[in-house]
């Protein structure tokens, strides 16, 4: 009973172990905000904590460089890529041109120079024409309104946000923002298993109905419940039939959109019986998981109500 109990805690520490490992996220949201004629910025955000005093803190640190330096060519474009406190490169570049959203209506812009600030929790690229815009008080305030507004608004959807300027304030564009990936589905599934209890086949039929709920607009944590029916033979009769009704938590380990790698483990608990294989008032304890598409492997642990009976098991899935 003692290594009974040890192999189980074994199994909840490794899950939550590669659990942990894997609850990265792996799309993210975005911001792009439209000045007029004066810049515009594009941010990709990894982290909110501390954004907005993080960004504010790196422009000015990056204001006072340049003004000690004094690195900023007086003719033709460039292109500035500073990364904090570790590096600051002033090369030659490339005028963009720039269709903004300004005034109800789609116009034109260039602009000769660009900005580049790569950051732990952000990246933030500024297409400009005068540095000096950049390194505004109203620059600054502009953006902390902005990062203040995405925070208020974000969700578990990867989304790209826009903004842009009307009467001197800054103002959300909703009807351009776009949302990335996947969305929150309810799905129903049903697959065959092969399983292996007490040294005898069994074959199973199985439906799971089941709530997909996103994270960054990539499928991440499924909630499901499932019924499978057991069936094997003790004899040349008919075959036994035994019913699980089971309630299970699986979640993606990929970060890939049409790849998914799904773990997970459920309980299930016996509801129909038949023959002498299974006890009554038996429970299982299974872990999942999706090796192949279309094929999962399940260890497996069987308890009677009274647990004088614990054995494993395991179970080859095909269709979930």
């Amino acid at each position: 009973m003692k290594n009974l109990r040890k192999s189980t805690m074994l199994m909840f520490i490794l899950f939550g172990m590669v659990f942990r490992l894997y609850s990265q996220t792996p799309y993210l949201d975005s911001v792009n905000v439209q000045l007029g004629n004066k810049m515009e910025i594009n941010m990709k955000i990894f982290s909110y904590d501390s954004l907005s005093a993080t960004v504010t803190r790196d422009l000015k640190s990056l204001q006072t460089i340049l003004l000690e330096r004094k690195d900023i060519p007086s003719q033709g474009t460039y292109a500035i890529t500073y990364v904090p406190d570790t590096r600051l490169s002033i090369k030659p570049g490339i005028a963009g041109e720039r269709i903004i959203w300004d005034k109800g209506g789609m116009t034109r812009y260039t602009f000769d120079n660009r900005l580049s600030i790569l950051s732990e929790l952000y990246q933030l690229q500024i297409q400009f024409n005068d540095p000096a815009e950049i390194f505004s008080e109203q620059t600054l305030k502009n953006l902390e309104d902005v990062i203040d507004s995405v925070f208020s608004i974000k969700s578990r959807l990867s989304t790209t946000y826009h903004f842009s300027t009307h009467e001197g304030k800054m103002v959300r564009n909703a009807q351009l923002d776009k949302v990335t990936g996947q969305k929150d589905v309810l799905v129903l599934n049903g697959g065959v298993g092969v399983n292996l209890i007490k040294g005898q086949p069994v074959i199973d039929l199985s439906a799971q109905l089941g709530l997909i709920f996103c994270k960054k607009s990539i499928w991440k944590h499924q909630y499901y419940l499932s019924y499978s029916q057991l069936s094997y033979f003790s004899d040349l009769s008919s075959p036994k039939l035994n019913g699980f009704l089971s309630i299970g938590y699986k979640y993606n380990m990929s970060n890939t959109i049409g790849k998914p790698n799904w773990l997970g483990m459920e309980v299930g608990y016996l509801v129909s019986r038949n023959g002498d294989l299974l006890q009554k008032n038996t429970m299982r304890l299974g872990f999942n998981w999706d090796v192949a598409k279309f094929i999962s492997v399940a260890p497996q642990l069987y308890m009677s109500g009274d647990f004088k009976e614990l054995f494993p098991a395991v179970r080859i899935g095909f269709g979930f």
